[in-house]
């Protein structure tokens, strides 16, 4: 198997022996799925001047030199038509996504060799051997401690500046939110923007709720309010209050603009309390109940509006003024009869289990352990049920950066 990096600036010559130039690209044809052909050769001469030479006058193609079956007299300087990819110009030194590893990679070299007779590009050497062949230092690893690592081209092709695997799409639905966010972490803020859009909203507010909180108002003046609120508003009103909180005032109140009415007005209402307190820290997505519905009926109604919630694992029980009255836990709704009564079997809380809008992070640690509380309930100055604090709303508060 051979590599580019082993062929570039390799002399070229023709059937006489006569040296056309030095090798300084070679190009394929944009055929995904398959291993590309190789087409041409990019020779540069003496005089600086490019040609483009049909990979079909190539005799042989090694480390030493390339050599060429005819006696070269014209050669073309136009650049060939259709889809075509330079190994060197559009591949080395490119990005990979990586679903594996939920990360961005860099092609360090390409491997070369053939395929059903024909030489084709194989692979995108990814490795750190690949970049020491590159730099002419193969022979530090004289122990092989290094491993090649390849990615099948196949699976791979040039998008605007990044190459990406043409698996990516079925890879990237099956990645974490978190291990997506790694990966737009990874790339610039062209392409992190490129891929956020790519995914489907409900996905793309999740990758935004776990990106660095920097790289989320960067992402998001860089989208525009208009394209980024349809993201946006998919996200939860703790999160967007947060994202809102570090924009500059104008895009702000852009953003808030243009968010639905109902969820401009829970981010204002959030918004006035600090990141630090209860009331900062809460979301007011969750799901609420009558203490007279039975089981059959919350769990309807649960069904109704799973698809607004980001998570449940409780159902909060309120009167008609919403005063807060107890929980119940999904476990309970599974395992009691449809005609029981919430009231029946919702836990009521002991004042000292729920939080005030006010309290600080210690102290919702602390109610938190001792009552060995998933989500706490904050409570208002009336009593009535204000939002929910959830374990990972408080570690996130603790590890903003993990």
């Amino acid at each position: 198997m051979l590599y580019l990096s082993q062929l570039l600036n390799r002399k070229v010559k023709d059937s006489a022996e006569v040296t056309v130039g030095r090798l300084k690209d070679i190009v394929v044809r944009s055929r995904p799925g398959i291993y590309s052909p190789l087409e041409f050769l990019l020779v540069k001469n003496k005089r600086g001047e490019e040609c483009f030479i049909p990979y079909d006058y190539v005799e042989n193609l090694s480390e030493r030199a390339v050599g060429l079956k005819n006696l070269i007299v014209k050669v073309p300087r136009a650049e060939p038509e259709g889809e075509l990819i330079f190994l060197v110009r559009d591949c080395l030194d490119q990005q990979i996504m990586d679903t594996d590893g939920a990360r961005v990679v860099r092609v360090n070299d390409l491997q070369i060799g053939l395929f059903k007779d024909k030489m084709c590009a194989l692979g995108l050497d990814i490795s750190f051997k690949g970049l020491l062949r590159r730099l002419g230092l193969d022979d530090v690893d004289f122990m092989d401690w290094f491993k090649v690592n390849l990615i099948d081209w196949r699976k791979a092709h040039p998008v605007k500046g990044i190459l990406r695997l043409d698996t990516i799409s079925k890879g990237l639905i099956k990645l974490h939110p978190a291990d997506l966010a790694n990966i737009v972490e990874d790339l610039n803020i062209k392409e992190g923007s490129k891929l956020v859009k790519a995914l489907d909203l409900d996905a793309a507010a999740q990758v935004l709720e776990e990106v660095e909180p920097e790289l989320q108002k960067n992402l998001v003046s860089h989208l525009g309010a208009e394209e980024a609120v349809k993201i946006v508003e998919k996200m939860s009103v703790d999160e967007i209050t947060d994202l809102v909180k570090m924009l500059p005032k104008m895009e702000a109140e852009k953003i808030l603009s243009l968010l639905k009415m109902g969820s401009s007005g829970k981010v204002t209402a959030l918004a006035r309390y600090g990141d630090d307190t209860a009331g900062g820290l809460m979301t007011t997505d969750f799901m609420t109940a009558r203490p007279n519905w039975t089981v059959r009926e919350t769990i309807d109604e649960i069904k109704k509006k799973s698809d607004t919630l980001r998570s449940l694992l409780y159902v909060y029980v309120t009167d008609s003024a919403g005063n807060f009255e107890g929980s119940v836990s999904l476990r309970a709704l599974i395992t009691s009869a449809d005609a029981e009564a919430l009231k029946d079997i919702m836990k009521q809380p002991s004042p000292l289990s729920t939080l005030k809008l006010d309290q600080k992070v210690n102290r919702i640690i602390e109610v938190m352990t001792k009552y060995n509380l998933y989500t706490a309930a904050v409570l208002d100055e009336k009593n009535k049920l204000a939002g929910i604090v959830t374990i990972d709303d408080v570690m996130r508060c603790l590890a903003p950066h993990a």
